[in-house]
């Protein structure tokens, strides 16, 4: 089997501790800040209508002022969106880490995400991993979204690598066996699972 030369890193949940009992906390503060119900919010963009976003058909800002004249928010979308993305950046510190040694060791880095463009350029450019990895996927920019067969092997182009030489971390077990059946090596990355993941690294690096 080929050595293994890259580490995919999925963000939300992984590399970003934004999800606790498979929530955002975030979205608690809404009310306090904007006046709004969090989850009335969490409801109306999440579950009926991110599909679209998250696949790069339909610009979030769109489905924010759609949100804001079906509830008769008074404020201006782009404020909630800049808090929605400021507030649920939170960068596990044990990964931070992690990433060092991969990047100590030589391998090469990038991030392989289910998330709308506008918040893919801020991982990037606010959270500064443009300076931490060759590249950042998201289903926004590639117009397919994990688990899709599609999403793993446009990465494999991009890369030019062969699936076995692609070793992928992710918190969904249905991603990580979408890139098992792709011929990529994974991981699946439980809440606070940096333990088994550091042992496993250890093993690669």
């Amino acid at each position: 089997m080929d050595r293994i030369q890259c580490i995919a890193w999925d963000f939300d949940g992984v590399l970003n501790k934004n999800i606790v009992d498979g929530r955002f906390p975030w979205m608690d503060s809404l009310p306090e800040r904007f006046g709004v119900d969090g989850a009335a919010f969490q409801k109306f963009i999440f579950r009926e209508r991110f599909i679209p976003v998250m696949s790069g058909d339909v610009d979030v800002v769109d489905v924010l002022i759609e949100w804001k004249d079906a509830h008769g928010f008074e404020g201006d979308v782009h404020e909630v969106m800049e808090y929605w993305f400021s507030t649920d950046a939170v960068p596990c510190p044990d990964m931070m880490s992690l990433m060092d040694q991969v990047q100590a060791a030589g391998f090469r880095q990038v991030i392989a995400t289910n998330n709308e463009h506008r918040r893919s350029s801020y991982i990037e450019n606010e959270m500064g991993f443009s300076n931490r990895i060759e590249r950042l996927f998201s289903s926004g920019r590639m117009k397919v979204a994990k688990p899709n067969f599609g999403y793993f092997r446009h990465i494999e182009q991009e890369l030019d690598l062969k699936p076995e030489q692609i070793f992928f971390v992710d918190d969904y077990a249905e991603n990580i066996e979408a890139a098992a059946a792709c011929g990529w090596q994974v991981h699946h990355f439980p809440e606070n699972g940096h333990a088994d993941l550091s042992d496993r690294l250890s093993v690669i690096l």
